[in-house]
């Protein structure tokens, strides 16, 4: 937790400022992406650079919302500090282990001491199995059940197997068929009557490759048993408010969901249940934290969210909890293996050295002393794009705390006022006390970068208003390419207009006041312009409207212009009458 006084950190004094990169990507693929899943993270190699660009090597980085520590990971990669807080307790968890080195050797043999004592023994009572095939039947460990939703015939009342009235290698169809009656109904607008399990993956006792297949009706008679049984060991059953903004959204009251534990079907509750007591069990807390990390990811991975995906890659949407029509349920004691690898191999490359985490909201970080940091880097949230105490809450409430998303700082479009639910206004006077407290920390020398993007102008006038209200001066812009399309930056290609490039806007602490200019269109039409002429003939995905929009705002902002009526949908519309469109690229 936050210290209630503010800690002196000596500086060393700070040499000019490098110009800052124009463009910067990252990718998805590193250690810091796969040993923990979270709604958005900004790849370390993307942040290095504006570190560098900003600090001595020994100078100290803060981050006032830090999520999964990213900035931290990034600053140990160059030979910085850094200063890091969250509001979400679940964020404090992902940063510290990120950042905080375990000797891999010791987790390696934490894990086999688990399993040898109890793990292997549990995993064969509670996912051993068998399947039919056409080479008979297979018996193994159950790697992937397939658990499909039934829905009653609108005509004849039968019961209709999702599974077995749509093609599981294509996409879910909109409309199904009754095999009794033969009769066609709108899925969506059924109501499932049950979950049943349909498919399994299983790893064979024999050896050799993995074995799919329907169940058998022994492997049919053991889940229900083990659907039977009483969870013995604690587990979370925080409820989960029906006016929270994801419930609504992912409507999970046709899912019967009141609480976090309804989010967990009975085996993989009782396997997370038993291995979190067993790992709080380990004596040595270096150790027990990292396997946790491990586990709360574990925990997401086997919840009822997990999507079952034909071509492989199977876990749940970042960013919701939606339940899906088909739901992959994994062997948990695998999963937690492989989370444990994936941590190992962090920590192989991870370098030692100085990184603080407090747990505390962004608008008051009464721990770090005025002008005590050379420089903030930092990714608030982007509006109404995700509401991180919602969707965490899922892993989260295993470590027995939960966000207070009456301080998240984001705007509701489901959540109602008298619900908690906030307004464009709340999100706009909250990222001004957030941004006087960054002002305040951050050494009169420093700049202070924040990565931002949103399809809709007003909560970009909300942001610039923020921080003109705290006499931060707009010095730079930047292009973030995140290497990798979140679920929500695909909907581009599906007719939903989401931004995937964000912004690196970067602003010193000089008390100037940003001028006002008009003409947002005109700035846009010139900047895209200009870049499309920069460009080879030839198709590029900077030449695609996501990019474009993102050259676009930076030049209105980097201009000291704001970005009025300048939507993502208004912009299309612009380029559509400005330019010569074939397919998805844009030429002049």
């Amino acid at each position: 937790m936050a210290s209630a006084s503010r800690k002196q950190v000596s500086r060393p004094s700070l040499a000019a400022h490098e110009p800052l990169p124009d463009h910067v990507a990252g990718s998805k693929g590193g250690p810091w992406y796969t040993s923990h899943t979270y709604p958005t993270k900004v790849p370390p190699e993307a942040i290095r650079p504006f570190i560098e660009a900003s600090t001595e090597p020994g100078g100290l980085v803060a981050d006032p919302f830090c999520g999964s520590g990213m900035t931290g990971v990034a600053a140990l990669l160059t030979g910085r500090r850094a200063a890091l807080s969250d509001l979400s307790p679940g964020a404090v968890h992902l940063a510290r282990n990120h950042t905080r080195r375990v000797s891999p050797e010791q987790l390696a043999e934490a894990v086999a001491v688990l399993d040898r004592s109890w793990m292997r023994r549990t995993e064969r009572d509670l996912y051993w199995s068998s399947v039919d095939t056409d080479d008979g039947v297979v018996h193994g460990l159950a790697r992937h059940t397939v658990w499909s939703e039934v829905y009653e015939c609108p005509k004849c009342a039968s019961e209709v197997v999702l599974w077995d009235a749509a093609e599981p290698d294509r996409p879910l169809p909109r409309d199904i068929r009754c095999n009794t009656c033969r009769c066609w109904f709108n899925r969506r607008s059924a109501i499932p009557v049950a979950s049943v399990p349909r498919w399994i993956t299983l790893a064979p006792a024999s050896g050799g490759r993995l074995v799919h297949g329907y169940p058998t009706a022994a492997a049919l008679n053991r889940i229900d048993k083990i659907g039977c049984r009483r969870i013995t060991r604690w587990m979370p059953t925080d409820p989960i408010n029906p006016s929270r903004e994801m419930y609504i959204r992912s409507a999970l009251h046709l899912r019967g969901v009141q609480t976090v534990a309804h989010m967990f079907a009975r085996r993989p509750a009782i396997a997370l249940s038993r291995l979190w007591h067993r790992i709080g069990l380990v004596h040595d807390t270096a150790v027990r934290e990292a396997l946790q990390f491990a586990f709360t990811n574990t925990a997401w991975h086997a919840s009822r969210m997990r999507r079952y995906n034909a071509k492989g890659g199977q876990r749940p949407l970042t960013g919701t909890l939606f339940i899906p029509q088909l739901v992959s349920e994994p062997n948990v004691f695998e999963v937690f293996r492989h989370q444990v690898r994936q941590v190992c191999r962090l920590y192989e490359v991870l370098p030692d050295g100085e990184v603080n985490v407090n747990q505390a909201s962004a608008t008051d970080l009464r721990w770090l002393a005025d002008n005590s940091v050379d420089y903030v880097f930092t990714d608030p949230p982007f509006g109404n794009n995700i509401h991180y105490a919602d969707c965490n809450i899922v892993w989260e409430a295993w470590l027995g705390d939960l966000t207070d998303n009456d301080q998240e700082i984001v705007v509701n479009k489901s959540r109602r006022v008298e619900d908690g639910g906030k307004t464009i206004g709340d999100y706009q006077r909250l990222l001004t006390d957030s941004f006087r407290e960054a002002k305040r920390v951050v050494a009169k020398d420093g700049r202070v970068s924040v990565v931002f993007h949103n399809s809709d102008d007003a909560v970009w006038s909300a942001l610039l208003d923020a921080v003109e209200d705290v006499g931060l001066r707009q010095a730079e812009v930047s292009i973030l390419d995140k290497g990798q399309r979140s679920q929500k930056g695909y909907k581009i290609r599906r007719g939903e207009l989401v931004p995937f490039y964000d912004l690196v806007m970067t602003f010193d602490v000089a008390q100037r006041s940003t001028p006002r200019l008009n003409g947002a269109g005109d700035i846009a039409v010139d900047a895209v312009t200009a870049h499309l002429e920069s460009l080879e003939r030839r198709t590029s995905p900077q030449r695609q409207l996501d990019y474009l929009y993102s050259v676009a705002v930076g030049a209105v902002i980097g201009g000291g212009a704001r970005p009025d009526g300048l939507s993502l949908r208004a912009f299309e519309q612009l380029c559509n009458d400005q330019f010569e469109r074939v397919g998805s690229a844009y030429y002049v």
